[in-house]
């Protein structure tokens, strides 16, 4: 698998469907139906904002899923060490290495749409 076929996975899979699931459970779960106190807060919150707003916060969720994902990819590829973990984080895909360039292409795939 190329590293731009992986990134698209990762881009679909991660953001594009779970950002979906969000939407929709933001919009369709009545707040009575919560039992988690976070998301009975969460789901209160977003049913008090007009739509602009609901949008807004859906986006946020959107670049703080884009933020993380990025971050991870980052420390596939060698360029965002982390504290503690001293040795090479690699991955690999059907026993081939890839990496290096994912954190870079995601990202790009993301100035885009």
């Amino acid at each position: 698998m190329s590293p731009d076929r992986f990134v698209l996975a990762i881009q679909n899979s991660v953001v594009r469907d779970n950002l979906a699931v969000y939407d929709e459970m933001f919009r369709t779960t009545p707040v009575e139906c919560a039992v988690d106190p976070l998301w009975i807060r969460a789901l209160t919150m977003f049913n008090s904002l007009d739509e602009e707003g609901k949008e807004t916060l859906i986006e946020v969720i959107r670049n703080i899923m884009i933020d993380t994902t990025a971050n991870l990819l980052g420390i596939v590829d060698g360029c965002c060490p982390v504290s503690g973990i001293e040795a090479d984080v690699t991955l690999s895909v059907g026993g081939q290495p890839i990496g290096g360039e994912l954190q870079e292409l995601f990202l790009e795939l993301n100035e885009t749409g």
